[in-house]
C-alpha cells in the first residue's frame, strides 16, 4: 500500500470513527448539561468535525482535482450522515426527529469545511520540500 492510500484509509476511518460516536449514543436518552452548552451547540460541533473529515479524506479521492467537486461531494456526504442520524432517532424510544437539530447539521457541515479549505490553501501555499503534516 502507498503512502497516499495509507493516509487516505486513515482519514476516512477517522470519518467511520465519528459516524459510531454520532450514532451509538443515540441509542440511549442521554440529558444534556445544563447551560449555554446544550443539544444545538453539539450538533454544530460535531457536525464541524463531520464536515472537516469527510473533505479530507475526500481530498484523498481522484475527484480532488477539482476543488469544486470535491466540496460538493463532501458537503453531500456529511449531510446524509447527519440526515441518517436524525431519521434513526426515529425508531430509538425516547428520542425524536428534530429539524432545528438538522439544521444545526448542515451549518456544522458548513463550517467544518470552510475550516478545512483553509487547512487546502495553506497546504498549496507551503514550500515544496517540506511534507505535509495532516
Amino acid at each position: 500500500m502507498r503512502i497516499s492510500e495509507s493516509k487516505g484509509v486513515r482519514n476516512w476511518f477517522a470519518v467511520l470513527l465519528l459516524c459510531a460516536l454520532i450514532f451509538l449514543p443515540s441509542l440511549v436518552h442521554l440529558p444534556m448539561p445544563r447551560g449555554p452548552f446544550n443539544d444545538k451547540v453539539a450538533h454544530l460541533l460535531v457536525y464541524t468535525a463531520a464536515g472537516y473529515l469527510v473533505l479530507r479524506g475526500v481530498r484523498c479521492l481522484p475527484m480532488a482535482q477539482s476543488r469544486v467537486a470535491a466540496v460538493c461531494f463532501a458537503f453531500l456526504v456529511a449531510v446524509l450522515i447527519g440526515m441518517a442520524d436524525e431519521v434513526h432517532q426515529l425508531f430509538v424510544p425516547r428520542r425524536s426527529m428534530d429539524r432545528v437539530d438538522f439544521l444545526c447539521d448542515i451549518v456544522g457541515v458548513v463550517l467544518g469545511i470552510a475550516l478545512y479549505l483553509i487547512v487546502w490553501a495553506r497546504d498549496e501555499r507551503r514550500v515544496p520540500d517540506r511534507p505535509p503534516t495532516d
